[in-house]
């Protein structure tokens, strides 16, 4: 399922292998970290997780191959990462978003302690629904003070 990604679906090995060199200068630049989700049983890469700049607020985002949904893939890659960003000193607030219609990412947000703050109207651009612009749910985990 594409269709409520951020990206257009890569249609030929040369948009990932673009995709990786982006990836690798985003994270030397410390604008964005990125982590391949693997299977333990067989190492097969199954997804990503990633985080935004880390400063006193970071997103957080993750992508899973369809194959592996409904496994507790995404809850567990995605609360390893919340708690990593957890001991970050000077993070207050852990947040992301997803798609009002994508309510099993929803739900991943949610086991992994983050709490819906409500919806952002027009905010995600949908560029595998022919560029649609779309509301998202925000979701967001912060530290007391």
């Amino acid at each position: 399922m594409t269709r409520l990604m951020d990206w257009k679906t890569h249609s030929d090995l040369s948009m990932s292998q673009e995709f990786i060199q982006a990836t690798e200068a985003e994270w030397n630049r410390g604008s964005q970290h990125q982590w391949a989700i693997t299977r333990q049983d067989t190492g097969q890469v199954i997804g990503a997780v990633a985080c935004g700049e880390l400063s006193h607020r970071v997103s957080i985002g993750y992508v899973l191959a369809r194959p592996e949904w409904n496994m507790g893939f995404a809850t567990e890659a995605a609360d390893a990462l919340v708690q990593l960003v957890e001991l970050v000193p000077g993070v207050a607030r852990i947040w992301a978003t997803c798609d009002t219609e994508n309510l099993a990412s929803a739900k991943v947000l949610e086991k992994c302690g983050l709490i819906k703050e409500g919806i952002l109207r027009n905010w995600s651009f949908r560029p595998n629904l022919e560029g649609a612009v779309r509301d998202s749910y925000v979701y967001a985990k912060k530290r007391d003070a």
